[in-house]
């Protein structure tokens, strides 16, 4: 039995333990929290200042290796959303210990969540999701159109990305050796089996392993045999050529592709591309966090995280979270949009209004006061919120597309099109952002834009993308064939 001193030891020593092996904001015992900006990453951490920073030139440096894959001098703009706790115990808070991290999306855009100093550096199985999401991110800069096979295949082929640490040198397409097992034990899907992934439905895990596996081997293949014709086919789609017909275009003539492959797999032979890794800007800006934005981040974690909670369970512990971030600062900006988001009744029109006179220069906070107006029928009103957030966060391609498709639903497309345009052209693999000017050149009667958009809108969705959202688009992509045979129908959203 253990001596009444052991038991005081054990009980001293969780209770220590507790305070700091949660990621609690300061006030509640836990670590400072800082907000740490990089030329392409924004991380909300709890590590010190210092190990955020490296940890931010560490991304910056992954993400420059990742760019290769499409040259030297392709760098394009956007800032991607990272929570770093400080070490995976933190992180099982949130996770149930189900993952040592994971990927998602937020009203920002991306979101990487880690666990730790640089763990999405490292060969980690576990965090590949991560650099999986990344290279989708980055992918549609400059492949304008994606047909599902070659997105899911080559967001795989670079999930294998390594930076060499005695070189710097950067080793793309090293072979995925989960991925290569199971089409050795399962064999493969053929090409054109691939081609109609675009069209099915929900799929069952070994379906869905079947097509992600085969996706992969292509791609790999394709570009250690067919390395010119691949780099055609890519500058097609990166010009927005309809995929189907540029596959053809740029594989014309190449016979027996899959006895090709049969022979690729079985002989286990490929290379593999060695660059120096180019130069990252050092640029980094660190500011403390407030309590409430630490609740904020708490609250994200706890509705995105994967693990064995019910929705329900989310829901409560991400209520209480906003809850308390809006006690200790009642118009902080980030908890009054969760707050929102978790339910349009908790946060009244009053608090919003004060939100922006609190903070007549936030953007995000204009945005907000937008959308509820704009659910109350206050249209003219919303308008100008709209506009004001645009001022205020010019370069947003979400507050653009917020703007643009005001004016979508007020049949006001002339308005509406220079705000979709830069939309666009910052997020060009945004389908919400392409289905939003589809909408508005079919108001204005440019059909065949707004099919070609339409279509670019389909071809960008995600992984991920429920089944309603896919048919959704599809509907209106229906909508626009209908118009240019005649038939006007009306754009919903």
């Amino acid at each position: 039995m253990p001596s009444r001193c052991m038991l005081l030891c054990l009980s001293l020593l969780l209770s220590t333990g507790c305070a700091t092996s949660r990621a609690l904001c300061p006030q509640e015992g836990g670590r400072p929290w800082h907000e740490v900006q990089s030329t392409h990453f924004r991380i909300q951490t709890n590590l010190s200042p210092e190990a955020a920073t490296t940890t931010a030139l560490e991304l910056e440096k992954h993400r420059r290796a990742l760019l290769l894959a499409w040259g030297t001098d392709f760098d394009p703009p956007g800032t991607v959303e990272v929570i770093l706790l400080r070490n995976l115990h933190e992180l099982s808070e949130f996770t149930q210990g189900h993952a040592a991290g994971f990927a998602g999306t937020t009203e920002r855009g991306p979101l990487l969540v880690m666990g730790g100093n640089g763990y999405l550096l490292e060969d980690s199985p576990d965090l590949r999701i991560q650099t999986h999401e990344l290279a989708h991110y980055l992918s549609r800069f400059v492949l304008l159109r994606q047909p599902r096979w070659l997105a899911e295949g080559l967001a795989q082929y670079l999930e294998t990305a390594h930076i060499k640490p005695s070189t710097n040198e950067v080793v793309l397409g090293r072979a995925n050796g989960w991925n290569l097992g199971y089409v050795r034990e399962h064999g493969w899907l053929d090409i054109s089996e691939l081609w109609a992934w675009d069209q099915k439905g929900l799929m069952s895990q070994s379906e869905q392993q079947w097509h992600y596996a085969s996706s992969w081997l292509w791609v790999h293949y394709l570009f250690n045999i067919h390395p010119e014709r691949m780099e055609d086919f890519q500058l097609r789609l990166a010009r927005a050529e309809d995929p189907k017909k540029a596959w053809e275009a740029s594989f014309k003539g190449v016979q027996d592709l899959q006895g090709e492959l049969r022979t690729y797999v079985t002989s286990g032979r490929y290379s593999v591309l060695t660059m120096p890794l180019p130069p990252v800007p050092p640029q980094v800006d660190v500011r403390p966090m407030a309590n409430a934005d630490v609740h904020a981040v708490r609250a994200l974690l706890y509705l995105r995280s994967p693990g064995e909670r019910t929705g329900e369970q989310r829901l409560e512990n991400a209520k209480r979270e906003v809850a308390q971030g809006l006690k200790e600062e009642p118009t902080n900006v980030n908890a009054t949009i969760l707050a929102t988001l978790l339910g349009k009744d908790t946060v009244p029109m009053e608090a919003v209004r004060a939100l922006v006179k609190a903070h007549p220069d936030n953007g995000r906070a204009w945005d907000l006061l937008a959308s509820r107006l704009a659910a109350e029928g206050e249209v003219k009103e919303a308008e100008e919120a709209r506009k004001r957030a645009a001022e205020l966060l010019p370069n947003d391609a979400n507050i653009l597309n917020s703007l643009a498709w005001h004016y979508a639903v007020t049949q006001e497309p002339a308005k509406g099109l220079s705000a979709a345009q830069k939309a666009v052209a910052l997020s060009p693999g945004s389908s919400s952002i392409l289905d939003t000017y589809a909408a508005l050149l079919f108001q204005l009667d440019r059909c065949p834009e707004a099919l070609g958009m339409q279509r670019r809108a389909m071809d960008m969705l995600h992984e991920r993308t429920p089944d309603a959202a896919r048919q959704e688009l599809n509907q209106r992509l229906q909508s626009y064939h209908a118009k240019c045979g005649g038939t006007a129908s009306a754009v919903t959203k």
